[in-house]
């Protein structure tokens, strides 16, 4: 029992040794290139990489990066997900990126301190983008039904045309950008801040704590309001808007859209403008 408490012990300490290694680029900036197999559909992105994507109909890579550094990203395909991390924490590096090339993107997911662009447009039947802590974005996209997962402190701008919108944001996150969809549903809490423009038929947007929601240029025909905790929501509606608020959530109404409140409680306050 003892031999193997020790073992244990000396194991959790080599673990721990491994995940503190650390590496500095030498400023030798370098471009390598890697072909990838097909069927790759999701790409995950390790700490500091700055990813551009291009639709292709091959799948490769080119990374440049500190020639010392080139060895420490890897690039690793288990089913249909890519991960492209370093296996060293990077304290510093003069460039560190990859241009992907891929045939089929359909969720790309973001770690912290990561950045990811698509100059051009991104053609998918279903695409998600989840982006965590300090990560940052900035795509076009045209899809059926299309998901962000916003947490941290996660912050981007998109122009998307879709039939079904989903969006979910959390802790201090920040998104704007121009929106065209047929159905459309919000979820923000914490201190996210949400910015749309553009439009859609319906909208089912839920906000809590200190959402704030400046969806003033963003018209709904029909939308179904849930506010609650100190929001701020600006909604622009062209027929029907149902609310219900509490707390000490306010709002201001834009547009010709009629007004049925269901609920209007505590300091709760609305304000046709």
């Amino acid at each position: 029992m003892r031999l193997h408490i020790v073992f244990a012990l000396a194991l959790g300490f080599l673990t721990s040794c491994s995940a503190q290694k650390k590496i500095k680029g030498d400023k030798d900036v370098i471009s390598v290139n890697g072909n990838l197999t097909t069927g790759i559909n999701t790409v995950e992105v390790g700490e500091g990489i700055e990813l551009e994507l291009a639709q292709s109909n091959i799948n490769n890579y080119v990374l440049t990066t500190d020639r010392n550094l080139t060895s420490v990203i890897q690039f690793e395909v288990r089913d249909s997900v890519l991960r492209i991390m370093p296996s060293m924490r990077i304290t510093r590096s003069k460039e560190l990126n990859v241009y992907l090339k891929l045939q089929n993107p359909q969720h790309i997911i973001l770690n912290d301190n990561t950045k990811f662009e698509s100059p051009g447009m991104i053609n998918a039947p279903d695409f998600t983008i989840t982006a965590r802590e300090s990560s940052d974005f900035k795509f076009k996209l045209r899809s059926e039904k299309t998901r962000f997962n916003l947490s941290g402190n996660a912050n981007g701008s998109a122009t998307v045309s879709t039939g079904n919108l989903d969006i979910k944001m959390s802790g201090r996150t920040d998104l704007k950008g121009d929106f065209d969809a047929t159905s459309s549903v919000f979820t923000l809490k914490d201190n996210a801040e949400f910015q749309p423009e553009g439009k859609t038929e319906t909208l089912n947007l839920t906000s809590s704590d200190r959402g704030d929601y400046k969806g003033r240029r963003f018209e709904a025909e029909e939308a179904s309001l849930t506010l609650s905790g100190r929001t701020a929501t600006a909604i622009n509606t062209s027929e029907n808007l149902t609310l219900f608020a509490q707390d000490k959530a306010n709002i201001s109404s834009y547009g010709k859209g009629e007004i049925s409140i269901n609920a209007l409680k505590d300091d709760a306050a609305i304000e046709k403008k």
